[in-house]
């Protein structure tokens, strides 16, 4: 699914700086007028529907679904996006790839 890790610096038990990895959801407005998280069955086909650029995680749709259902959101398995539709660019991802470092 659409996502990209990140993280933080905070102060570990001993005070001194650690980082503290979490994961970030990119979530999207479905027609139904419900905010979604779009899911996929392979790879290529997340790649079909956003490009080589865009970050991705593996995750269970299970726990997600029911994560976001409480929040009044939902999960779209391998939705249909409009062409060219491209979140991340190449440029993008180089930019990230340098933040995260």
């Amino acid at each position: 699914m659409p996502a990209h890790p990140r993280s933080i610096e905070i102060a570990g038990e001993d005070g001194r700086p650690v980082r503290m990895p979490f994961v970030v959801y990119e979530l999207f407005e479905h027609p139904a007028g419900r905010t979604a998280a779009f899911a996929f069955t392979t790879v290529e086909k997340l790649v079909e529907a956003f490009g080589e650029a865009q970050p991705w995680v593996l995750t269970s749709i299970g726990p997600l679904a029911e994560a976001l259902g409480e929040r009044g959101a939902t999960v779209v398995l391998d939705p249909r996006v409009a062409q060219e539709r491209h979140n991340w660019q190449p440029a993008d991802l180089a930019a990230y790839a340098r933040e995260v470092r």
